[in-house]
């Protein structure tokens, strides 16, 4: 079987999308990736065929995660990004599913439904958060307010209409070209009058499944990329880790919001103020490596399967892999949020124990981190991320995505 997978977005959205691919090879099965151009090597190294999609990824991940985005700001950011180059991506997109027997797409990629619906070509969705309508909780990104389910189930719908900015002219152009009507605003949660098959690439033991969602809604645990058991580290890195107490984890991943260098004055400080040892991680902004501390060490990408194990603590921005990486590990964790859904990760492990209550980027001051990073130290919170991992260890997300993915294409040959 022939796979496109579509994802528009950071690494968080294309790292889950590596491994579930390397599940469906592993089955026989192809696959084509569809994503900014960075992530070439990445796709091609693993032996899939890249499509790259045009776009700015940097400027893309600055209005739709920045500090304290909101769900207005994020449309508004989302239509901003889109429309700078939209015939190009609605191509881009178009180019990747041609052939295939089936389209896997997020959030981000939802312009493919179109592509499946002219092509004739079976979709499913992929969301790495809860983004089905339920009364348990707000949609992720938008505000969390103490009015009840019926509000919690609202915002769900409010989201549907917001990303119906794709309702302009230059869409329902594109869509004439392929020989389909107007798109009038309707859901992307349905085709055909039928609800879209989704995986939900999450862990109950973090977010439970609601009783009011349909059997069309799969969760199947968090995805995780295999990687080399001996990946190659820097030495300095290996001596760092190797001649002193394990240090904490502090890294950002993809976020470009807010000046960088202020978050590392507060970093610095608060790592001085409670004499803790820290691996301090680049991501797509840098920081300044040069003349940090003994009891800190500055590192660009260093796999989250290796590292993680060998820290005592992490603290990251949030995003579903991140937090799934950390505790899948056994670590406390502490959140520092940006935007999008990782105030929603961030508050889940707090509810579990497993780490102290998220911060918000947007206001952080050492204070508050260095308050943060104490609250760390409690044993708690090391024997419930330790409980949660030994859960996590029980799940194969990525099988179990194939096995839903392989009765579904059986249901629709029939």
């Amino acid at each position: 079987m022939d796979i496109a997978m579509i994802t528009i977005g950071s690494r968080g959205d294309i790292q889950p999308f590596l491994a579930l691919g390397q599940a469906l090879c592993r089955r026989g099965h192809h696959l084509g990736v569809a994503a900014f151009p960075r992530f070439r090597e990445d796709v091609e190294k693993l032996g899939f065929s890249f499509f790259p999609i045009r776009g700015d990824e940097d400027r893309m991940m600055k209005l739709l995660i920045g500090d304290g985005v909101s769900g207005i700001a994020y449309m508004n950011g989302l239509t901003a990004l889109l429309n700078r180059n939209k015939r190009e991506i609605l191509d881009d997109v178009y180019d990747a599913c041609r052939g295939a027997d089936l389209i896997l797409y997020t959030f981000l990629g939802s312009l493919a439904y179109h592509a499946a619906e002219s092509l004739k070509i079976p979709c499913m969705r992929v969301n790495f958060w809860p983004a089905d309508r339920t009364g348990d909780n707000p949609m992720p990104g938008m505000p969390a307010l103490p009015l009840g389910r019926w509000y919690n189930r609202l915002t769900y719908d409010l989201s549907g209409v917001g990303f119906s900015i794709f309702t302009n002219q230059e869409l329902n152009g594109w869509r004439a070209g392929l020989g389909l009507s107007k798109w009038a605003g309707r859901s992307y949660r349905t085709l055909s009058g039928r609800p879209v098959e989704t995986l939900c690439a999450y862990s109950e033991v973090l977010a439970p499944r609601p009783k009011e969602w349909g059997e069309h809604l799969h969760l199947t645990g968090f995805w995780f990329l295999e990687e080399r058991a001996a990946a190659p580290v820097e030495k300095g890195l290996l001596r760092f880790l190797e001649n002193g107490d394990p240090p904490i984890y502090i890294g950002f991943g993809s976020m470009v919001g807010g000046s960088f260098a202020e978050l590392q004055d507060i970093v610095l400080e608060s790592l001085k103020s409670t004499g803790q040892r820290a691996v301090l991680s680049s991501g797509w902004r840098k920081f300044d490596a040069a003349g940090l501390p003994p009891n800190v060490y500055g590192v660009d990408a260093v796999p989250h399967g290796w590292l993680f194990p060998r820290v005592k603590a992490v603290v990251h921005h949030g995003g579903a892999g991140t937090t799934a990486a950390g505790l899948r590990a056994g670590k406390p964790t502490l959140v520092v949020y940006f935007g999008g859904d990782q105030q929603f990760w961030g508050n889940r492990v707090y509810r579990a124990g497993a780490g102290p209550r998220p911060l918000a980027r947007k206001g952080l001051t050492a204070k508050r981190f260095t308050r943060a990073l104490e609250l760390l130290e409690d044993a708690r919170l090391r024997q419930n991320a330790a409980r949660i991992a030994r859960r996590l260890a029980q799940e194969d997300g990525c099988e179990n995505a194939c096995d839903v993915i392989e009765a579904y294409m059986t249901r629709f040959a029939v």
